[in-house]
């Protein structure tokens, strides 16, 4: 049998599929332990997690005013009050808490039902089988949850979450749709003779209609589709689905009406600012009318000429024109004493109101308002805390800021055209009234007369046109806003049960194996064959297998345990290393790196398998810092090696036989305070020559050649060095030292001896029998979660 040799040029193998299954299948039980804890996770939170739902609607914005916009079109040749709608514009509208209220204060949201099972608690909307009633005057305990739990006769009683409410119910009793006061609060609930079961509770909470309504304006998600320019699809989730549904399908008809609110407004200040120069238009018209009255009662015969007719008609027409560029200037006043004086601008009245088609002002005051609404909104919003949101008014703030100046220099440019019109129709009716002049003086009085009356009656004319119009167009309104899709359930959206399940699954097999990787990856020990072979080109010698059983020597176990076996293949190994030729004892020294690897326990079963070869073997306790016991092999004596190189004793004075025939003791005596001096004098090497006459075989078990320096003067003596290797326990870094003095000379014919190894963690329980039924311990019954592998 050869030994085996590493190689430290081994080319790299790849990835080697067996060998990672075997480590996988060495911790089988971890895995699908794990992965089925995970998956009764995954069951639990299926079970008992509340499922949220999304429920989706959607409007399309700017498809309802085509009929208005004509009718008024008709009438006043220009579309009035037509609004000009921004997506981002009406999102921000949707959410806000001003009409998410508005909606709430249509819906039945003040008071929310629950029932409470074992585990979790569930809103009931609608199906609530008691109904609570009160008196919103009174002091409203908002967000406080109450319990009631119904008794015989209608009767009922109440605690709460809260310490004070519960002080305050206890002992209480109340009637069913009795009104009761309570610390300033009046309520009434009406309850059936029953409530619930034994294993559920009936809830009830009260809620603040402003902060429900900032609640659901937060919680509503509105996007525009890429493939609809002009649709708005608004979505929520929630536990409630139904409730949802009513909220969005009231929430799209509380958009619609204050989309058409705006329109009706802008179309109301219209009509007071005409009744307004309407009045005071009627007065001057009355006067003059009486005027001419007066004076064609008392000129009776007064004809006017043709030439004066000539004149009086074209007066007229001028002061028709001038009539218009009064209005207009009046309306310009009016537009600059508005601006300079109010801090918001939703009322302002529009230019094409009036049939003023100045586009760069009509856009200017088109942004006004646009930028009103939007600051309007974000005012009322509560996540001014978002700092988005913050800048965004602060942005839409300074555009307003930026764009007052534009418009008045807009209404300036506006007022200096009007007054270049109005100076030409005065000029012109100064040339008119020259010609006046040259007619009788009655005549002209009467042309001046019906000059103003006409003046007054064409502008009374034109303003009650304009409002005419405007009430038309105020009558044709509709809302920009069609309703496409009414509020439904488009998914749940948790728990997703399969989903969970995959994930849990996924989760409990990969956080273990996870782990076993990173244990092996961060793991500094020395834990399989491969390590050695990485690490060091020193010769395998052997594997001893994890000693099960609580004795330690082999004399004490079954002759057919894979212990044993192990030591025998140990031996057989050893015969390869060891030149027989020399006819002298071979001498095996055994060490290790550090304590705890298992020197003792080979030393001992190696030259007790030795022995009962026929083989005459002394078992040298050369680790004199730490004396061995050696009472398992019947030698209890203190006298050892220590005392014998310090001259205090004779060889046959410390060499002992042991119980075991053919195996003799050396122990090591009592603790000198110079073992490395001690093993440098002469009366080391007399004994060294002597026990090689003696025996055929000389075990030294060594101090840890990574502590002490002892053991490598002993090396130096051996026919063969065993350096020992405990699975899970050797540091790599001491195999790394050994292997360096390996490599330059220092230590000559070593070998490793792989202890304590655990075969199936390891992968080579083939190569020892397990499962085979060859070996005692093969035959033992086992535990059945064992039998289970």
């Amino acid at each position: 049998m050869k030994l085996e040799n590493n190689s430290s040029q081994q080319e790299s193998q790849g990835l080697n599929i067996q060998k990672l299954i075997s480590k996988l299948l060495a911790f089988k039980y971890l895995i699908l332990g794990s992965a089925f804890v995970a998956l009764i996770l995954a069951y639990l939170i299926n079970r008992y997690t509340e499922p949220i739902y999304e429920v989706r609607s959607s409007v399309m914005v700017g498809a309802g005013n085509t009929e208005g916009i004509s009718a008024s079109a008709v009438m006043a040749n220009t579309e009035m009050f037509r609004s000009s709608q921004n997506l981002s514009n009406e999102s921000i509208i949707l959410k806000s808490k001003s009409l998410a209220l508005k909606t709430i204060k249509k819906l039945d949201f003040d008071v929310s039902y629950y029932i409470k099972g074992n585990v979790k608690l569930t809103e009931i909307y609608k199906d609530h089988n008691f109904k609570v009633e009160f008196d919103a005057a009174s002091e409203v305990p908002y967000g406080v949850m109450f319990t009631i739990n119904s008794k015989d006769n209608g009767e009922y009683t109440l605690t709460s979450e809260s310490s004070s409410w519960r002080k305050l119910l206890e002992d209480k009793t109340f009637k069913s749709g009795r009104f009761y006061n309570i610390k300033d609060f009046k309520f009434k609930i009406y309850i059936p003779a029953s409530i619930g079961s034994e294993e559920e509770q009936s809830l009830f909470k009260i809620n603040d209609l402003s902060r429900l309504a900032q609640t659901y304006a937060n919680a509503l998600d509105i996007s525009f589709p890429k493939d609809a320019s002009a649709l708005l699809v608004i979505k929520l989730r929630g536990p409630t689905p139904k409730k949802d549904i009513d909220f969005l399908n009231a929430h799209m008809e509380s958009y619609r009406e204050n989309n058409l609110a705006i329109k009706n407004t802008q179309a109301e200040n219209t009509v007071n600012f005409i009744d307004d120069q309407l009045l005071q238009i009627s007065d001057s018209l009355y006067f003059i009318e009486t005027r001419l009255e007066d004076f064609k009662k008392n000129n009776i015969s007064l004809d006017i000429r043709n030439s004066g007719s000539l004149i009086d008609s074209e007066l007229r027409e001028l002061q028709s024109a001038k009539a218009v560029l009064l209005l207009n200037q009046k309306y310009y006043d009016y537009l600059i004493n508005y601006i300079n004086t109010r801090k918001d601008y939703n009322d302002v009245i529009v230019p094409s109101s009036f049939g003023i088609s100045d586009n760069v002002l009509s856009s200017h005051i088109t942004r006004l308002l646009d930028l009103q609404v939007q600051i309007d909104v974000l005012s009322q919003s509560r996540t001014l805390a978002n700092p988005i949101e913050a800048r965004r008014l602060e942005e839409l703030k300074r555009e307003l800021n930026e764009l007052i100046p534009n418009l008045l220099k807009s209404i300036n440019n506006a007022v200096v055209a009007n007054n270049i019109e109005l100076k030409d129709i005065n000029g012109r009716m100064s040339r008119v009234l020259g010609l006046l002049k040259e007619i009788p003086s009655a005549e002209r009085q009467l042309v001046n007369i019906q000059r103003l009356y006409s003046l007054s009656e064409n502008l009374y004319v034109f303003l009650l046109q304009k409002r005419a119009e405007t009430g038309i167009a105020k009558a044709a309104n509709t809302s920009d806003i069609t309703i496409i899709n009414e509020g439904k359930i488009s998914a749940q959206i948790a728990p997703t049960d399969s989903k969970n399940y995959i994930t849990a699954l996924l989760l409990g097999l990969a956080l273990p194996i996870g782990l076993i990787f990173l244990k092996n990856y961060f793991n500094n020990k020395i834990n399989e064959v491969d390590d050695l072979r990485r690490l060091s080109t020193i010769p395998l010698l052997g594997m001893i297998g994890h000693n099960k059983k609580e004795q330690k020597m082999l004399m004490e176990q079954n002759s057919k345990s894979a212990l044993a076996e192990s030591f025998r293949t140990l031996r057989s190994n050893l015969k390869f290393m060891i030149n027989s030729d020399s006819g002298s004892g071979k001498i095996i020294v055994i060490t290790s790196s550090i304590s705890g690897e298992g020197k003792t326990f080979s030393a001992k079963n190696l030259a007790y398998i030795l022995a009962i070869s026929g083989e005459k073997t002394l078992l040298v306790n050369a680790d004199m810092r730490k004396p061995n016991d050696n009472a398992d092999l019947g030698v209890q004596s203190p006298v050892g090696l220590s005392n014998f190189l310090a001259g205090h004793a004779n060889l046959n004075e410390v060499i002992f036989p042991s119980k075991v025939n053919g195996l003799f003791v050396l122990p090591s005596g009592d603790i000198p305070p110079n073992p490395s001096e001690l093993l440098l004098s002469e009366r080391n090497e007399e004994l060294i020559t002597y026990i090689k006459k003696q025996f055929d075989y000389i075990i030294l078990d060594t101090p840890p050649v990574g502590i002490l320096s002892d053991g490598l003067e002993l090396m130096q003596l051996a026919d063969v060095n065993v350096y020992m290797v405990r699975q899970e326990y050797t540091p790599k870094q001491f195999l790394a030292q050994i292997q360096q003095q390996y490599e330059s000379g220092k230590v000559k014919n070593l070998a490793i001896l792989f202890n304590d190894v655990n075969f199936s963690k390891s992968g080579y329980g083939y190569g020892y029998g397990y499962g085979y039924g060859y070996y005692a311990e093969d035959s033992e019954d086992k535990a059945w979660w064992k039998r289970l592998g």
